[in-house]
């Protein structure tokens, strides 16, 4: 697939990733570097961290994915196509370090609804390493791609208590709302993001609109504005 030799579980799967991802390319961004510095959050596979490799050769990239067999195929697919300056992290991704569950059908191995939240997909709980995102940002960050099935309030919460949100150009969140029986706190997801300088645009579809209660995927793209960007030094 476009010169890349790729370890999968799932065919439909595969397709759908692909469409989404280097179809549809949902994670396009430009950057002002060749060489990128890039965290893929919520890897799966390792679709994304492919894309982003064929977008830009020379990105340093770091994955993470917690379920401990799709981290073998992401694995599996760095090697398999030698791809350099990637890292990839067997985590969970959450507001805290420690042990947390973190939910897996093992009769579908690698599906995109695993998560920490058992509303999400009704299989086993296992347990899974967790540490917060802050950790691994050291520097200034090109491109952030979260989708961590229903985590995204937790992550964004430590990088902005943390100060490295700071650090982050730009942006896509896979958003979930109404993934459970939590009230909608939407308002305050982007209010965090306005407040530390971030402008946003959104992908989704509802039908009908008058849907109530339903849960519903949205693509969130954030990306500073210009005042902020003309202070964002590289190191």
């Amino acid at each position: 697939m476009l010169g890349f030799d790729i370890a999968y579980f799932d065919g439909p799967a595969l397709q759908l990733l692909y469409r989404e991802i280097f179809a549809r390319q949902h994670y396009y961004f430009r950057a002002n570097t060749d060489s990128p510095v890039i965290l893929d959050c919520g890897a799966n596979i390792g679709m994304a961290t492919l894309y982003f490799k064929w977008l830009y050769p020379k990105a340093r990239i770091e994955a993470f994915e917690p379920d401990p067999d799709a981290f073998a195929v992401l694995e599996t697919n760095i090697a398999r196509n030698r791809l350099t300056d990637v890292v990839a992290h067997n985590c969970a991704l959450w507001d805290g370090s420690g042990q947390i569950e973190f939910f897996v059908d093992h009769s579908n191995p690698g599906s995109l609804l695993m998560s920490a939240d058992a509303s999400r997909l009704k299989g086993e709980a296992i347990q899974v390493p967790s540490r917060r995102l802050s950790e691994f940002i050291q520097g200034p960050i090109d491109f952030l791609k979260l989708d961590v099935e229903g985590a995204e309030n937790r992550i964004l919460c430590d990088l902005v208590s943390r100060g490295s949100i700071h650090s982050i150009r730009q942006m896509v969140i896979e958003y979930h709302h109404h993934l459970s029986d939590r009230r909608s706190c939407l308002a305050d997801f982007l209010r965090q993001l306005e407040e530390t300088g971030f402008e946003y645009q959104f992908h989704a579809s509802l039908w009908p609109g008058t849907s109530q209660g339903v849960f519903q995927d949205m693509l969130i793209g954030a990306y500073r504005d210009e005042a902020h960007e003309s202070n964002f030094q590289r190191t």
